[in-house]
């Protein structure tokens, strides 16, 4: 090579020839090098640099530095504007840096920027912002250069089939993020309404073949319009442009994308490429909703090309549509902004029965999942005005999923790795609220040998964790509310799971990053009913091995919340976190979580409770917090701000919500009696009189509620009459309820007082005495063997003679008061003590601490009664 370079001299077009091609470039650059002043051609040079990064033969420093002071040289006297433009994106895109050309080209830039096309300036300015050259090199007439842009886009025709526009101005929108230019701004939106007009005048054309082609170009004006909408600035400096903007669009679609005009036009394979695309891309940018008609519109087109070609021909079609060959994953991932509806599950299940891809499967369930949360979470804000009506969810969807999980539970059996697919199937089924699925597969998979260990770090901590979190809470919420409900054996395999994840928690404590932990406990909070045994030991790990002052507000408060919920005994630490929030503003959600923890600890401080309340904004609030915040009010025996309260009434007359309905009235009653309220319950009462038949903790309320009203003198006996004739319907409901508490709070502590008791009190006499015999606890008696329900009482009693309702309360029936350490019976208790009362009992509280400290000598004071 160096004779023929010696013989003939340098050729740079069969040298740059050989040097694109070769495999090998070593020696090329050795002939370069020696040759590197005989280079004329700026080309030449860009290309040896972007090929040589680019097939990982890094220029030698000694020749790079020949290279950039050539190049230094070449760029003076280039004609070939194109080329400064390559050159500068070939050293922004290789992190090539040289001060003293970088300069040289932006010079020459500065110099000749009028002279550049409209697609070199876009280019040449995204490069000097991103790699934020206009900083280093102190270039502080960018401006220049925005100006010339706004020029050109005023002068250029803005017709749809312009595609350099198009192009163009989603560069240009992205670029007015970094560098502020008014004029520039004006001009996009200018630019902008006339792709607008135009496309109206095209759609108000007859329909013809070429209709549906076009929707390519539609596509684009799309993304220009994404970008548009969700461009800050833009925005804020053009608000009501921007909104007549998207009014105009709106109408546009409406009026052109009907099924009528769809249906007319003559559709062919090659256009539903078109339309999928269309579809794709539209619903990315709320607060634009596709028309539903045309979705649906897309699974007719599809059952009718899957019933009219073989099968060969079909798979083509597929093939040439759709991301994983599936259809189903298409049209759920399309769908961010319209729920599913029949018409698209019939396509899924069409697909569904001929998949054998265990993660297309599994992606399909999460897509569908996503859909249905998102419609939930629309669905269920107060705020939106839209969507406040009741929404049965289709009804192929549940054939869908159960589909779906069938085929997934047989391919797993043979799969030599499930595990990923697995864990997007369970999160999937799991955040579908409204389905039943069948779980005790997947919990049998993972309790097993090391699945959980060889898991995926952050699929086990952001998606696996919050997972189990969310069905233990769910099993937690059926054992209450469901008359026929037996999970037994889920919560064994449950207890299983999580004991295994605690296992790897702790094994891996290093390996968790602080901003996980806060979601972490919040999620593991939610089997406390569970009563792991290793909770305690993670959570002394957790406190010694972190520092909590890193953490924010919101974390700070989930931290408090679960710790507390999980039973952790340390009130020193509790004050220590409580002291970080003290005269903070807090959101609604984060009061709820303190006010729940200082519930769990029994903690009160009014001067803290009415802090918390002071920043509350009742637009914040929707119903599940609406509630939460009355019932922790109720217990910590605090009144509600007057405003919220009154928001909150406002709420339960306009609630469809059977929880929030039954919750806020219970709660707003207890509060006090407001006979307009009662009304309205009643009414519904009547209405869903089934709910308190199959749900214990719903007539359990009621009952609750029905004895406080029995003992209110200006009650309508009406409306007790209509709640009695429902709570003697509910009476199996009740009976289960209070089994399920007897189990739950009989502690041995309890059964050795009550035993000392009957030694110490004379039974007879006392029972002799008695006046209020007629009443019955549910404790003593089966609320299906009393006829009378009125008397029957709705509390379990812990020892009762003749008239006498003894309460061992230990530390959890207390508030303490701090900082002066007194203590008041909680919320709860003190409804229970004052309802007694009321009827004519009297209450005798037996402190569980002074029996633990001063035993039979304490109980000996009773003896006088």
């Amino acid at each position: 090579m160096l004779r023929f370079v010696v013989k003939y001299g340098f050729h740079e077009k069969t040298f740059i020839n050989q040097f694109l091609s070769a495999s090998v470039k070593s020696h090329l650059h050795l002939e370069l090098k020696e040759n590197i002043n005989q280079v004329q051609n700026l080309n030449t040079l860009i290309g040896v640099i972007d090929t040589s990064y680019k097939t990982n033969q890094i220029i030698p420093l000694d020749l790079l530095k020949l290279v950039l002071q050539r190049s230094t040289e070449l760029v003076q006297v280039e004609s070939n504007l194109e080329y400064l433009k390559g050159l500068l994106l070939t050293l922004s895109i290789n992190r090539i840096e040289n001060r003293q050309l970088n300069q040289t080209i932006l010079d020459v830039v500065m110099q000749n920027y009028q002279k550049f096309s409209e697609e070199h300036l876009i280019t040449i300015t995204e490069t000097i912002i991103y790699n934020k050259l206009n900083q280093k090199y102190k270039i502080k007439d960018v401006s220049i250069l925005f100006e010339q842009m706004a020029i050109n886009l005023q002068n250029s025709d803005s017709q749809i089939y312009n595609q350099q526009i198009m192009l163009q101005l989603p560069k240009l929108i992205n670029l007015s993020q970094h560098v502020r230019h008014n004029k520039l701004i004006h001009e996009i939106l200018a630019t902008i309404y006339g792709l607008l007009h135009q496309l109206k005048q095209f759609y108000n054309q007859e329909l013809n073949t070429e209709y549906l082609g076009l929707s390519l170009q539609m596509c684009h004006v799309m993304d220009t319009l994404e970008i548009l909408f969700q461009n800050p600035l833009i925005v804020s400096a053009q608000k009501k442009q921007q909104k007549k903007l998207q009014q105009q669009f709106m109408d546009l679609i409406n009026q052109s994308f009907t099924e009528k005009n769809m249906i007319e036009t003559q559709f062919s394979v090659q256009h539903i490429s078109s339309i999928l695309n269309f579809v794709k891309k539209y619903p990315k940018s709320p607060p634009i909703s596709i028309p539903p008609q045309i979705h649906n519109l897309i699974g007719n087109i599809y059952i009718s090309l899957v019933n009219e070609y073989t099968t060969n021909q079909k798979q083509k079609i597929l093939k040439t549509l759709i991301d994983y060959n599936s259809l189903a994953y298409f049209l759920t991932k399309t769908s961010k902004n319209f729920y599913l509806q029949d018409q698209d599950y019939k396509v899924i299940h069409f697909l569904v029965e001929s998949e054998n891809n265990l993660f297309i499967l599994a992606k399909t369930l999460e897509t569908i999942s996503t859909n249905v949360q998102n419609h939930n979470d629309l669905h269920h804000n107060p705020n939106n005005k839209q969507h406040h009506h009741h929404h049965e969810h289709p009804k192929l969807r549940d054939p869908v999923l159960q589909l779906i999980e069938s085929k997934i539970r047989q391919l797993m059996q043979n799969h030599l790795n499930p595990s990923d697919s697995l864990v997007i199937a369970f999160q999937s089924l799991i955040r579908i609220e409204d389905y039943s699925p069948k779980l005790a597969t997947y919990l049998e998979y993972f309790a097993y040998g090391q699945v959980l260990n060889q898991l995926k770090w952050v699929d086990f901590i952001v998606k696996f964790i919050p997972s189990l979190g969310i069905l233990s809470k769910r099993l937690t919420q059926q054992f209450y509310m469901s008359v026929q409900q037996n999970n037994s054996d889920q919560f064994k395999q449950l207890s299983d799971v999580w004991e295994k994840v605690l296992a790897i928690l702790m094994k891996k404590i290093d390996y968790i990053e602080s901003n996980k932990i806060p979601i972490i406990l919040f999620y593991l909070s939610q089997a406390s009913k569970l009563d792991l045994k290793e909770v305690s030991k993670l959570l002394h790990i957790i406190k010694k091995s972190t520092d909590f002052t890193k953490f924010n507000n919101q974390q700070i408060c989930e931290i408090f919340y679960s710790f507390s919920r999980l039973n952790y005994q340390d009130t020193e630490f509790y004050f220590e976190l409580i002291n970080k929030l003290v005269d903070k503003e807090l959101t609604i959600d984060q009061v709820i979580l303190i006010y729940s923890g200082l519930i769990i600890n029994k903690l009160y401080n009014s001067t803290f409770i009415c802090q918390l309340q002071d920043h509350l904004k009742i637009k914040d609030f929707n119903e599940k917090n609406m509630l939460s915040y009355l019932q922790a009010l109720l217990t910590l025996q605090f009144e509600p701000k007057p405003a919220i309260l009154e928001a909150i009434t406002t709420q339960f007359y306009k609630s469809k919500n059977t929880e929030f309905v039954v919750g806020c009235a219970t709660s707003l009653l207890q509060y006090q009696y407001d006979q307009k309220v009662l009304e309205h319950y009643n009414t519904f009462i009547k209405n869903q009189h089934e709910l308190y038949i199959k749900s214990p903790f719903y007539a359990h309320q009621l009952h609750v509620l029905f004895m406080k009203l029995k003992h209110v003198d200006q009650i309508n006996q009406d409306l007790l009459q209509d709640i009695t004739k429902v709570l003697q319907e509910s009476k199996i409901s009740l009976a289960k309820y209070h089994l399920q508490m007897k189990q739950i709070t009989r502690s041995q502590m309890e059964l050795d007082i009550i035993e000392q008791f009957k030694k110490l009190l004379d039974f007879e006499r006392l029972e002799q005495q008695a006046k209020l015999s007629d009443y019955k606890f549910t404790d003593q008696y089966d609320p299906i063997e009393i006829p009378n329900i009125e008397n029957l009482i709705p509390y379990q009693i812990d020892f009762k003679v003749g008239d006498y309702c003894f309460e061992i309360n230990g530390p959890k029936h207390y508030l303490q008061i701090w900082p002066e350490k007194q203590y008041k019976l909680d919320g709860w208790t003190m409804k229970k003590k004052q309802l007694l009362e009321s009827i004519g009992f009297k209450y005798i509280e037996v402190n569980h601490e002074q029996y633990k400290q001063k035993g039979l000598e304490y109980l000996k004071q009773f003896q006088s009664i």
